[in-house]
């Protein structure tokens, strides 16, 4: 975790058994709330409704690029608001909760089409 590149610390988490990308950031959120958030299905689908994201329209199966596309969007949106990138995070997954009408892995149309960038 000394390490300053973000990538870096990622893959250290993901050499753990049993450690995805999801369960990396959110270790990284639980020592450091103010500049990570959880990537997952929820925030993922959200990003891609409104196009801040343009693949992985299912919100699954995480790379370290996505991770990443995803803490640049996470730390923008955070420095904008003055709040922390997790109080970004929770609201966006707040927000696809509220709006979904199917089965979490089955709600990938329960969100308004994607409107481009």
């Amino acid at each position: 975790m000394a390490t300053s590149s973000e990538r870096r610390r990622l893959e250290a988490l993901l050499q753990l058994k049993g450690v995805s990308v999801p369960m990396a950031s959110a270790v990284l959120m639980l020592l450091y709330p103010k500049r990570y958030g959880v990537i997952d299905i929820r925030v993922w689908q959200l990003l891609y409704a409104v196009g801040a994201v343009s693949e992985k329209r299912g919100g699954t199966n995480f790379s370290a690029k996505n991770w990443l596309e995803f803490l640049v969007i996470l730390r923008r949106l955070s420095s904008k608001l003055g709040v922390t990138a997790r109080a970004v995070e929770r609201t966006m997954f707040d927000m696809h909760k509220a709006n979904q009408k199917d089965r979490l892995y089955e709600s990938v149309g329960a969100l308004p089409a994607k409107r481009g960038r």
